[in-house]
């Protein structure tokens, strides 16, 4: 199997923060598809040095294999 292969099995962690994008797998943040919001806003802020406090206006979405972690949105 491709490395491509591989990666695109592995459940993913989709990020937008302070204007940037990352993709990782969750296992580098010693996640699975099970953890809580509070887990992955913690993982992620370690991984990325940061505070937790500056993903307090995000929002975690759940799809089949990928968490994605965004800004909430505004309408109107």
């Amino acid at each position: 199997m491709s490395m491509t292969a591989q990666i695109l099995e592995q459940p993913m962690l989709h990020l937008r923060l302070n204007g940037h994008s990352a993709e990782l797998p969750l296992r580098a943040l010693r996640l699975t598809m099970a953890a809580s919001d509070e887990q992955i806003k913690q993982a992620v802020a370690c991984h990325f040095e940061c505070p937790v406090a500056a993903l307090d206006q995000h929002v975690v979405i759940r799809h089949q294999a990928t968490i994605v972690v965004r800004p909430e949105a505004i309408y109107g």
